[in-house]
């Protein structure tokens, strides 16, 4: 899709022009532009930009009750089964919103999903469950002298995968992030880092590292195949130069 940088003020300022300049509504106006963006329709592209700022507001207020829904939408730019389900629930204006594994599959029983959905609705669920655990442990940097007060942080930790099978430069895909996204990068192959993209071009993210504590604040820039949206894909995409 050809959204980056877009919010929904700047879609709304350009169908303002658009109905204008060819004399159509509103509404219509409202839809060219988000096709031209490469969205299905407005509802579409209104769900997609709106969820991922909730997520934002909540994470940035301390809260850490995330629906699944909501989590799933930032899958939506993964080049795996995960990220072909995200993409049905955005365009599905019948998509529920349940608080249990159980209650999905029976709404998935219900229709005709392509083959593989139920899989990924069952990974998604495991992946889900566990963001928002690491979101509910405490995390705290250690005091430095007694009766110092510790200071939480949002971020998750550095995560240790074991066997990860790295992707040949050849095969490897990209997963597109826009600024204030949370994403992954790993330096080995073994240790996945908590990023905050920063900025974006046509070859690099630029990115502020979350952890460790020590070298939290820095930034680095990585080729766009190297930033990932899991610690697992963070790992078989590791950084190669």
């Amino acid at each position: 899709m050809n959204n980056h940088g877009y919010t929904l003020d700047n879609i709304r300022n350009q169908a303002k022009k658009v109905k204008k300049e060819r004399n159509i509504s509103h509404s219509t106006a409202l839809d060219l532009v988000a096709r031209n963006l490469g969205y299905s329709n407005w509802g579409h592209c209104h769900k997609s930009l709106s969820l991922p700022m909730k997520i934002s507001d909540e994470l940035e207020k301390g809260k850490i009750s995330l629906d699944f829904n909501s989590w799933l939408v930032h899958q939506k730019n993964r080049n795996s089964p995960l990220g072909d389900l995200a993409q049905e629930m955005l365009k599905n204006e019948t998509w529920p919103t349940y608080t249990t594994l159980e209650e999905y599959q029976a709404y998935f029983n219900t229709q005709d999903f392509p083959l593989g959905a139920s899989r990924a609705l069952h990974e998604g669920w495991k992946s889900y469950k566990r963001y928002v655990k690491s979101l509910s442990a405490p995390k705290s940097i250690k005091a430095k002298s007694i009766g110092q007060v510790p200071i939480k942080s949002k971020f998750p930790k550095m995560v240790i995968i074991k066997k990860a099978t790295p992707i040949p430069f050849t095969k490897r895909t990209v997963e597109k992030f826009n600024p204030g996204d949370l994403a992954w990068i790993s330096w080995n192959g073994r240790k996945a880092i908590p990023v905050t993209i920063i900025d974006v071009d046509e070859r690099h993210y630029t990115f502020r590292v979350e952890r460790s504590l020590k070298k939290a604040g820095n930034k680095h820039f990585l080729f766009l195949d190297e930033v990932r949206s899991t610690p697992e894909l963070a790992c078989m995409n590791y950084v190669t130069n």
